[in-house]
């Protein structure tokens, strides 16, 4: 799947004018510097797992934070909608990669795409880090600061499968929670379809 040119532009007025609203000139820096690649950026490597496409992380980090703001409503866990947004919107900016190199680049391997459905592979030049680590890493980078639970929430975000999150199990913040029930419906949501 790919997304059309209008499809890109309007996600990606739609995701500016949010991150703007709810993390002010440290959002506006974030966008400025990683902008052009965060609107190109995949959210996975492989055709059979969620937007595995150009543009697919602002896709999902939209349709997370949609859902986030459904789940919310009906059940009542976070009060404060600016946590929702810089939570929903924010979560994956870590698969952008880091201030200059790209995490994920197109597989030039047939046989893996064809094959695998791999479409792309790792930057073997980043740093070894987590999805949440590099994305908690550059939110420090740009000022953007986070609540205990937002950071929490972010950490736990990639799932509590993962050694390091299992500490938290249990302990979650109401704004972690949200979260992680949001990610698992709408990947949930995008594999029927």
């Amino acid at each position: 799947m790919s997304l059309s040119v209008d499809k890109l532009e309007n996600n990606w007025e739609t995701f500016e004018k949010l991150v703007l609203k709810c993390c002010g000139d440290a959002g506006k820096a974030l966008i400025n510097d990683l902008g052009e690649r965060m609107i190109m950026c995949p959210s996975s490597m492989r055709s059979d797992q969620v937007c595995a496409y150009p543009g697919g992380m602002i896709q999902h980090a939209l349709d997370v934070t949609m859902q986030m703001r459904k789940l919310n409503e009906s059940v009542g866990l976070c009060d404060d909608t600016m946590s929702i947004l810089k939570i929903g919107l924010l979560h994956d900016i870590g698969k952008v990669g880091d201030e200059t190199e790209d995490l994920f680049l197109e597989q030039d391997s047939e046989w893996h795409r064809e094959k695998l459905g791999q479409m792309y592979k790792y930057n073997e030049n980043l740093r070894k880090m987590s999805v949440s680590h590099r994305t908690l890493y550059l939110l420090q980078k740009y000022g953007i600061s986070l609540s205990q639970e937002e950071w929490i929430a972010i950490q736990l975000a990639q799932g509590s499968h993962f050694e390091e999150n299992r500490f938290y199990v249990g302990a979650e913040s109401s704004i972690a929670i949200l979260i992680q029930q949001s990610k698992t419906i709408v990947n949930h949501i995008s594999r029927k379809s």
